[in-house]
Order: structure tokens, then sequence, then C-alpha cells
């Protein structure tokens, strides 16, 4: 009963750690997809950034994602993306790199 117990929690552990990171993953990847459109777009800068804040707030269940994204922009604009790229990787514990957010979060 007790091995049976011990290994239950063990399962729940591993199960709610790795669809936590799956999460996370799935967050910065989003935003990378979302830049990624946005850039490919012929939308104007405005309508750009509106397409980009809209859908980051829509598509993105990632609380570390969604903090990193907001509270960049209270930085320099030239230290951006390096400052969000060592968020995503803090939190996915890999590295991670995306060229439409570099471009436009200048």
């Amino acid at each position: 009963m007790f091995n049976r117990k011990f290994l239950l929690v063990l399962l729940f552990c591993f199960f709610s750690t790795s669809t936590h990171s799956s999460v996370e993953q799935t967050g910065f990847d989003e935003i990378c997809k979302i830049y990624t459109e946005a850039l490919n777009s012929s939308m104007q800068k405005e309508q750009m950034s509106r397409y980009i804040f809209d859908n980051v707030k829509n598509r993105v269940n990632s609380v570390d994602a969604l903090e990193a994204h907001s509270a960049v922009f209270n930085l320099d604009p030239a230290k951006r993306y390096l400052i969000f790229k060592q968020s995503a990787e803090l939190s996915l514990k890999q590295t991670w790199d995306c060229e439409a957010v570099k471009q436009l979060m200048k």
C-alpha cells in the first residue's frame, strides 16, 4: 500500500512538472509565432503592435512568458530582446531564440 501511494505521488509530481514546462515552452514559442505572423504581414507598425499585444493576451497561457513580455517594454529598446531571451532561457532551462521577436522588440 505504501509503495502504491508513493508511486502515485511520484507520477503526479512528474506529470505536473512536465505539463508546467510544456506550458512555458508553448508560451514563449507562441509569442515567437505571433511576432513572426506580424513580421510577415503587411500591417503598419501601429497595427502590428496592436496585433501582437492582442494575440499575446489571448493566445498565451504561460505566466512566465506573459510577465517577461510585459516587463521588457519598461526597458531601453536596445536591451529588450536580450532580457526577454534570458527570461525565456531561465524559465525553459534551455536555449531559446526568435528572430521575429529580436527584430520587432527594438
